[in-house]
């Protein structure tokens, strides 16, 4: 049976990065891009009647974060996440990335140690080293056929003075959903050591049937005093462009301390259009996220078990969240360094190089699924003719 997921929507021409910048990206042409984490669907109704009511009514000068707004998101996290939050928690951000760089500003000095924990989101490495603050890499491993943190290492980072971490949960690329079992472990030794730990929790909406996503900060008060949790509407209802993110800030002194900086960069203001339109999706966008869920799964099954019949030395760890599959093409017979552009070039299939997303990332590739299905056979198809000639 067909779904709304299922209609293929024409995205060229409208300033995409994921589709427009594709071609200067990689190249050459006739690319099917499975890269930049943005989803090939429509937004819920709700979302677009609510931005184009605004539209019309004709006025759009500086507006504040108002608190309906804020009441919103409090009630989603509270539905969706069992975590009931303050409405003075919340603050606010034009995004993510830039969030996690105003809280690096903020909160640590030059010369500070962060921890990340690669493969991971590529901006983490960019945030930590251009504000002049010193990287430490706790790289995730591979146990009992599933990426897990390496907790002896990371207290090793704690110990050694690292300031602050990122985390991210759920993880990109490699999709894990972290069980309350891990998420106590790192809460024990932030807490031990003293660590800020600045949470990306942008795919907490975005698990798939099955997992269930909690927030570190929800687990009591020692560990929520230590946290900044960043959430946002862009990825769980496809609305990047909107740049309106979502802070959780339950520590007082910490959240007076961002804010302050905010004013001290003249940034506070918020997008009109982007207000109404994520305050629809929190309030009417339910129902629409758990379809979306379910087809993603069934596109994350489809790819996997295509990939093992066509390319089966493409190897996938199933993930737990996101839309994002973590391809393992070690085994291939092409050189890793040289893969994303023979993808590209040869199968006219653009996905994100796994180096990006650190040196453990070498050899893998990162495959967006959010698209209708059809345009997932297509592109594994291209992927299969093209390997065909290299296969030894």
């Amino acid at each position: 049976m067909s779904c709304r997921f299922d209609v293929v929507t024409e995205r060229t021409g409208l300033n995409s990065v994921k589709w427009d910048m594709a071609p200067k990206a990689y190249g050459c042409d006739d690319l099917i891009p499975m890269w930049v984490a943005d989803m090939d669907f429509p937004p819920p109704d709700a979302v677009v009647e609510a931005v184009t009511k605004r539209a019309q009514l004709n006025f759009y000068g500086y507006e504040h974060l108002p608190e309906s707004y804020v009441d919103s998101f409090c009630r989603w996290v509270e539905d969706r996440h069992h975590w009931a939050i303050s409405r003075d928690w919340v603050t606010h951000s034009p995004g993510v990335v830039a969030g996690l760089s105003f809280a690096v500003q903020a909160f640590t000095r030059p010369g500070d140690q962060i921890v990340i924990q690669p493969p991971v989101y590529h901006p983490f490495f960019s945030v930590v080293e251009r504000n002049n603050r010193v990287l430490v890499e706790n790289e995730l491993v591979v146990e009992n056929g599933q990426y897990q943190i390496d907790f002896g290492h990371l207290e090793e980072a704690f110990a050694a003075g690292a300031r602050a971490m990122i985390f991210c949960s759920p993880h990109n690329p490699v999709g894990r959903v972290w069980a309350k079992e891990e998420l106590e472990q790192l809460a024990e030794l932030v807490c031990r050591y003293d660590v800020l730990v600045l949470a990306d929790e942008i795919w907490s909406d975005l698990t798939l049937p099955g997992h269930e996503h909690l927030s570190l900060a929800a687990l009591g008060e020692d560990i929520a005093s230590r946290c900044i949790t960043f959430m946002a509407p862009s990825k769980t209802f496809n609305v990047a462009g909107f740049h309106l993110s979502n802070l959780v800030i339950p520590s007082q002194e910490l959240r007076e301390t961002y804010c302050q900086f905010l004013q001290r960069l003249s940034w506070g203001l918020t997008n009109t259009f982007a207000v109404q339109g994520a305050q629809a999706a929190y309030l009417y966008g339910a129902e629409w996220l758990d379809e979306l869920r379910g087809y993603l799964k069934g596109n994350v099954e489809y790819t996997m078990g295509e990939l093992a019949k066509r390319i089966p030395r493409i190897k996938v760890i199933p993930p737990e969240g996101t839309y994002l599959l973590w391809l393992d093409c070690r085994e291939l017979p092409i050189p890793p360094a040289e893969l994303n552009s023979f993808l590209a070039k040869e199968a006219g299939v653009a996905l994100n190089d796994g180096k990006m997303f650190g040196k453990n990332g070498l050899g893998f590739q990162r495959m967006n699924i959010a698209c209708p299905r059809q345009t997932i056979e297509k592109a594994l198809q291209r992927m299969e003719e093209a390997l065909k000639g290299q296969q030894a």
